[in-house]
């Protein structure tokens, strides 16, 4: 126990170390962001909800048949 609240209190004490770390870390701008990086993202997202509730309704179709 006592060494878990060491190891609590030794990462409370570095979070602001890290948080400062991280805010020196230039952010790039939007602008200079490509957007095909976000269609490539959406597609396969939307592509996979897709077979996520196709494979269900497959499932689904195959006990009913069983059940019969």
């Amino acid at each position: 126990m006592k060494k878990i609240i060491s190891g609590i209190t030794l990462l409370l004490a570095t979070l602001p170390v890290w948080a400062q770390e991280a805010a020196e870390v230039p952010i790039p701008s939007a602008a200079d962001a490509s957007p095909v990086a976000m269609i490539i993202f959406a597609v396969l997202f939307i592509a996979l909800i897709a077979a996520f509730f196709g494979y269900m309704w497959l499932q689904a179709r195959k006990n009913q048949k069983d059940a019969q």
